[in-house]
């Protein structure tokens, strides 16, 4: 009888031992959440999918460029909860905004794609997008109308479309930055615009957001 309990109760403190195990081995594995790599992937829209900016996410992973791969494993550095895999929430990006007011006040050049020569609408878009960690290609104001997905309500950083303004058609992209506002690069320089005055609103033709 004695030998019994003394049995019963070795095997309750080998579960015990057990499921602690178990329980500091999940831990551990939670806090070392890795992300691969997916096709259409930046190291930006992955940044901001968890919540953080991309140089936090490049400096976990002792990256020396915004380049990345597909199939590539990217350490998170935080914990991985079922809330963060199943419905990650983007977050408005205040990194991209700093880099477009940065240039506020540079002049307009037609064709322009750079601080020191000035920019024209879409130069100044891929200048803003490639220097925030958002790898794209340079395109006309209509080019970026035809890639990106259209969107009715902008977040931070989505791209603002009008029409008609110095020729038919799409004409003019700037980016959204909040409060019914955008910067861009028009006849005056980079400059910020409110999106409900009548010249704007005469023009708008919808946004867009590049993923």
């Amino acid at each position: 009888m004695k030998k019994n309990k003394k049995y019963r109760w070795g095997l309750k403190l080998a579960t015990l031992a057990l499921s602690s195990s178990v329980l500091f081995s999940t831990i551990d594995t939670a806090s070392a959440a890795t992300y691969t790599v997916k096709s259409g992937d930046s190291l930006w829209k992955i940044a901001n999918q968890y919540g953080v900016t991309y140089q936090t996410l490049m400096k976990w992973n002792n990256l020396s460029s915004t380049t990345i791969r597909v199939g590539q494993k990217l350490n998170l550095n935080t914990p991985l909860t079922s809330a963060t895999i199943s419905t990650p929430t983007p977050k408005p990006t205040t990194n991209l905004v700093q880099v477009a007011k940065k240039q506020l006040g540079v002049k307009y050049t037609f064709g322009g794609s750079k601080p020191s020569t000035g920019f024209d609408c879409s130069g100044y878009v891929t200048y803003v997008y490639n220097n925030a960690g958002i790898s794209t290609a340079r395109k006309s104001a209509a080019g970026f109308y035809s890639s990106a997905k259209k969107v009715s309500s902008p977040q931070v950083g989505d791209l603002v479309f009008f029409a008609n303004t110095y020729k038919a058609g799409i004409s003019h992209v700037g980016i959204y930055i909040g409060n019914s506002q955008m910067i861009s690069a028009s006849d005056g320089g980079v400059s910020v615009a409110n999106l409900n005055s009548s010249y704007w609103k005469t023009h708008f033709a919808g946004y867009g957001r590049i993923s």
